[in-house]
């Protein structure tokens, strides 16, 4: 079955976005979208977005920047769909098709019903483009310290990951961390066995090791959490979208000292493994800040590193 090239548009209004409902005549009436649709032959992405927000609402658009790529089957279609945000338009956006529009804050798109292929969007939307791992530290005080260091820079993920620390004093540091980072509105994953999510519920999820997810069968956090996934190749890809995770790691894109036993995929490895994979993507192993324009070019949500993170001083 031939894959069909759809593009897919985020414009933003403030704290808004633009979603369109579908009508009757079209598969999924009744659920929300965000406008797009089929690139004709002869155009590259970003024209294709450029006449289709001018034929479906009125606007015309600049600056489209991508944000994830989502591969998908249909029963009827098996579809690749190029996703992209902007804020730049001109033009009052109406239903020019005779279909309703709407401006929704961020937050609210989950009270809309979608498209299931669209759930990823809005996960990405969700998701900042640099994914923070804590580094070492010396004792909880510490810890928080350069925690609070790292959150004042802007950071709105992280993973706290402490391997030196027994479970008990893993606990004892992790449940003043993630109350810190909720004070800066950054979400916590919890680099930890699953168990102890139990008793950190406030935690916003887990980051699992592709050692650790071989030999489980079934999701092992409620959906109501993030579940992200250290993967190295396909197979560990695989086995991460089997389990339902939210959020994939792909390492190692450049070489590290940290795992010098594993060969550097480099940039063009790394985007033919994310053309396969439709979730968000954090590209790790080396990431540098100038490495992210580049992720993100290779269809990666962003780039996600310990020490060009992690604040020492």
């Amino acid at each position: 079955m031939e894959q069909i090239q759809i593009v897919v548009g985020v414009l933003k209004k403030n704290h808004e976005v633009l979603i369109s409902l579908r009508q009757k005549h079209q598969t999924y009436a009744g659920c929300w979208e965000f406008p797009g649709g089929r690139v004709e032959v002869g155009e590259n992405l970003t024209e294709a977005l450029v006449r289709e927000f001018k034929e479906e609402v009125g606007v015309t658009t600049t600056n489209w920047q991508a944000l994830i790529q989502i591969p998908w089957f249909y029963r009827h279609a098996r579809v690749l769909l190029h996703v992209f945000v902007s804020r730049d338009f001109n033009g009052e956006a109406i239903g020019k098709e005779g279909q309703k529009i709407k401006w929704v804050a961020k937050e609210q798109l989950c009270d809309y019903k979608f498209p299931e292929a669209n759930d990823n969007i809005r996960l990405a939307l969700s998701l900042p483009d640099s994914f923070a791992i804590s580094g070492s530290f010396q004792g909880k005080k510490d810890g928080l310290r350069l925690l609070q260091n790292t959150l004042e820079t802007g950071i709105k993920l992280i993973q706290l990951r402490a391997k030196s620390l027994n479970e008990q004093a893993f606990i004892d540091f992790a449940k003043p961390a993630i109350e810190l980072a909720h004070k800066y509105q950054a979400k916590v994953l919890l680099n930890s066995p699953p168990r102890l999510l139990e008793q950190l519920g406030q935690a916003d999820g887990l980051q699992l090791s592709s050692t650790a997810v071989k030999n489980l069968i079934k999701r092992p956090i409620s959906k109501d959490k993030l579940l992200s996934v250290s993967t190295h190749n396909k197979a560990e890809i695989t086995k991460a979208l089997e389990l339902g995770a939210d959020i994939i790691l792909l390492s190692p894109v450049k070489k590290t000292s940290s795992h010098p036993n594993l060969e550097a995929m480099g940039w063009d490895k790394f985007t033919e493994f994310v053309a396969d994979i439709p979730v968000p993507v954090y590209a790790l192993g080396g990431m540098k800040m100038e490495d992210k324009t580049t992720a993100k070019q290779s269809g990666a949500q962003g780039i996600a590193a310990i020490s060009s993170f992690w604040k020492t001083n």
